[in-house]
Parts: structure tokens; C-alpha cells; sequence
């Protein structure tokens, strides 16, 4: 993925979303800053898994090339709070000091589930179309949906607009994984891999 690609995956296990996500970093973990935002686990658990995906936690933590954090460092305040501008301008500033220092551009990968369990899915659909399908900063972004949590939350109605609002889309479920642009998806894709009714 090339800088400014903001993407999406829509995953149904832990496991899947790791591999994805995981991935992801891995890509950039030789010459760009790594972020990721917690949802699902805490961030002692995914520093743990990112090891066991080959990724040098403890060596890129001490360069300040990767940064774990939980939702309600970056998303949702403590307040209940949910700044977009404030959000993106963080985003924005990591990538540009990765740019500046010499770095190629950053990696993100944050869990979306916060925003269905604190009830801040209006504040959600505004984030993502705010962020568009393009990334204005140097940055290679992959939002991450829980298909299990969305359904269990009733909001897989807000499936198929969260999709159009990011570029590629990689679903991966029961039967298996596929990576599309966000224009040609279309319901019976997600309903197939993912095996549900939206």
C-alpha cells in the first residue's frame, strides 16, 4: 500500500485480525513508525502477539518507532468525548515528523470496536468520512471492524458506508480473504466471506 491509503479490514476472529493487521506493520517496521490503537485487547496483549508475529517490539519501542496505545489515548476520551479534528491532527503529526525525520511513511492500525461498545457510532461514520478514502499526510492507515461485535451491537446497517468511506478492503472470515476496492464491493462479497445477513 502506498502512502496516503487509507484502508479497512473487516475480520470476524483475533487470529485474522493479527495476521492482517500484524502484517501490515511488519511491512514498515525497517524504516517507518508503527502505531497501533487498541479496542479488543489490551496493549500488553498485542505487544505480546506482535512478538510472536516476528515483529521487534522491545527494539523499535526503545527508538520510538512504535507506539501502543489504548482507545482512550487516541479515539474516545475519558469523558466520553470524540475530537475527529484533534484525532486526525495526531495522526497527521506523527506522519509528517516521520517524513521530516527521515523515516518512510507511517504505519497505523487501529481497532474500531470502541466506538460500538461506548455508542459512538454517528461520531464514527463522521471520523472515517473526515479521514476520506485518501490520506492527506504520509501515512499508510488500516482501520479494523469486528463483524462479530458490529452485529451484536445491530449496526451491520452501517457496514456497507463504512467500506465506502475508506479505499482497499480486505475481508477475511470463515471462507477465507479478499482484498477489493471499497467501489466494487458489494453486499453478496461480505456476505459471502463473512458468512452474514446485512
Amino acid at each position: 500500500m502506498e502512502p496516503g491509503t487509507h484502508g479497512v479490514l473487516i475480520y470476524d476472529s483475533n487470529e485474522n485480525k493479527r495476521d492482517v493487521l500484524f502484517s501490515h506493520l511488519r511491512c514498515g517496521q525497517d524504516d517507518s513508525k508503527l502505531v497501533y490503537v487498541c479496542s479488543d485487547e489490551r496493549p500488553e496483549q498485542i505487544g505480546d502477539e506482535m512478538k510472536s508475529h516476528g515483529i521487534d517490539v522491545g527494539g523499535l519501542m526503545a527508538k520510538d518507532r512504535l507506539t501502543i496505545s489504548n482507545y482512550d489515548e487516541v479515539y474516545i476520551g475519558r469523558d466520553g468525548s470524540v475530537d475527529i479534528p484533534n484525532i486526525i491532527d495526531g495522526f497527521a503529526k506523527l506522519a509528517w515528523g516521520c517524513s521530516r525525520g527521515g523515516l518512510g511513511a507511517m504505519r497505523a492500525a487501529g481497532e474500531m470496536s470502541c466506538f460500538f461498545r461506548r455508542g459512538k457510532v454517528v461520531e464514527l461514520v463522521e471520523y472515517e468520512n473526515a479521514l476520506g478514502k485518501h490520506l492527506y499526510f504520509p501515512g499508510i492507515g488500516m482501520c479494523a471492524y469486528n463483524v462479530v461485535e458490529m452485529q451484536g451491537a445491530g449496526c451491520l446497517d452501517l457496514l456497507m458506508p463504512l467500506l465506502r468511506a475508506h479505499g482497499p478492503v480486505i475481508l477475511t472470515g470463515p471462507k477465507g480473504g479478499v482484498v477489493l476496492e471499497s467501489e466494487r464491493v458489494q453486499p453478496a462479497h461480505v456476505e459471502q466471506v463473512m458468512q452474514i445477513r446485512i
